[in-house]
This record gives structure tokens, C-alpha cells and sequence, in this order.
């Protein structure tokens, strides 16, 4: 922390990743910090710097949030990745071994935007499968009880055009997807999965996938006692 309103982040995004370009064309942002192994969570709204030492964070607003759904990992001290070139792919839909890649997924992170209350950035877990690829342009979530503030619904009611990012926590690579949002209501689409209140369906306009861009080893411990079965 730089003083009680600002936090900087010592780090920049690799070569390829589009939140550098955001970051000079926009100072709206929105970060979810989260200590997995512990599941604490933490939300910072407002504005932003990119500057030689990394990611300054003026924050406007900050809360806690609830650990729900969170998988508990730690950082393996000694067993970070050595730098790699940053090979980046760009689609305009899911190749076969991403498709794989998200149907195993137990985490993601999804980025919104409202026109009022700015950028905001969430969390969604569950067990492997929780969401599911319909094809190589199209995959659905279930939305779960949570904390009751509705930020990211809300947000995608308003404008609909989200980010997702998928971590592969064993090799460091970055699935991130660009595209637009909905929310399901149907109660028979809804009941296709366990503990969902309601659906949100994305459609991909993009695929962005990055080797080696999370640097950090990982030791998966347990899933979370929340995850519906």
C-alpha cells in the first residue's frame, strides 16, 4: 500500500495482454484481490496509473466479499516458473483444447463495466464442469447465491459486454474471452444446475491465450464446502 487510498501493484501485464492497452486508453478499473489459500477477498473500484514501476490503484471503493465457491490453493514457495516467451493466440472462437480447457475449470474471473459505477471485476467457482461449453462460440455458467449485491448482474443488465479469464494454475497460462452476456432465467434451463439461481450465458467474440503469463507455482488443497453438488 502506498497510503490508505492507493495501491500499487509491482507487476505489468506480459506482452499480448490487452488490459496494457486498456490501461492507456482508460483509467477505469476494477481488481478482486484474493488470498486463495485462506479464500479472503477483497474489491477495489476506481482509477488507475500505469507507470515504470507498475499499477498504481486509487481506490474510490473497497469492500469485503463473501468466500463462497472459492477453491483453496497455495503459492508454492521455490516453484515459480522460469520466464518464457509469452506466445500469444487470438481466435475469433474456442479451439478444441480450450473447450477442454474450460469444461475442467473450477475458477474463473469475469470483468463488467457500468456506465455509472465504472469497472468491476468478480469471482466465480464451483466444482470442474460448473460450466459448460455449448460450442466453440457459446459457454453458460450457473450464477449462485452470493453476497446479494448483484454488482456483476447488474452490471451486464446495463451493458452487456463482459471479459472472462480462465487460469491454467499448472502451466501458468491465460484464457481470456471477449464478448457479451446474458442472463437466464428459464427455470428448466435453470435446473439443469445444481444450486443455480438463475444462468449466464456468454458468446464469444474473442479468445486470448497466453503462455506463461501467471508466473507463480500453485498447490491445489481443496475445493470449497459452498460448491453445490
Amino acid at each position: 500500500m502506498v497510503d490508505e487510498r492507493t495501491m500499487l501493484i509491482d507487476a505489468k501485464p506480459v506482452p499480448g495482454d490487452p488490459l496494457n492497452e486498456n490501461l492507456k486508453n482508460r483509467d477505469e478499473i476494477g481488481v478482486l484481490a484474493i488470498e486463495f489459500a485462506t479464500r479472503r477477498r477483497m474489491k477495489f473500484k476506481g482509477k488507475s496509473q500505469l507507470k515504470e514501476d507498475g499499477i498504481y490503484i486509487h481506490a474510490e471503493r473497497v469492500y469485503a466479499l463473501c468466500l463462497k465457491y472459492i477453491q483453496s490453493r497455495e503459492v508454492v514457495v521455490g516453484a515459480a516458473k522460469p520466464k518464457v516467451s509469452h506466445d500469444v493466440r487470438r481466435n475469433n472462437s474456442l479451439t478444441q483444447v480450450q473447450q477442454n480447457w474450460i469444461a475442467r475449470a473450477d475458477t474463473f474471473f469475469i470483468a463488467s463495466f457500468h456506465p455509472e459505477t465504472g469497472a468491476d471485476a468478480s469471482h466465480r467457482g464451483g466444482y470442474p464442469g460448473f460450466v459448460r461449453v455449448l460450442n466453440e462460440g457459446k459457454i453458460i455458467s450457473p450464477d449462485y447465491s452470493g453476497n446479494n449485491m448483484f454488482n456483476t448482474l447488474g452490471n451486464i443488465t446495463a451493458n452487456p459486454n463482459v471479459g472472462l479469464l480462465f487460469i491454467d494454475f499448472e502451466s501458468g497460462g491465460t484464457l481470456q474471452i471477449v464478448g457479451r452476456a446474458e442472463v437466464v432465467w428459464d427455470k428448466d434451463r435453470v435446473a439443469e444446475f445444481a444450486g443455480a439461481e438463475r444462468l449466464v450465458e456468454f458468446e464469444i467474440e474473442q479468445a486470448i491465450e497466453i503462455s506463461g503469463a501467471v508466473p507463480l507455482g500453485w498447490r491445489f488443497m481443496e475445493y470449497s464446502p459452498f460448491n453445490p453438488v
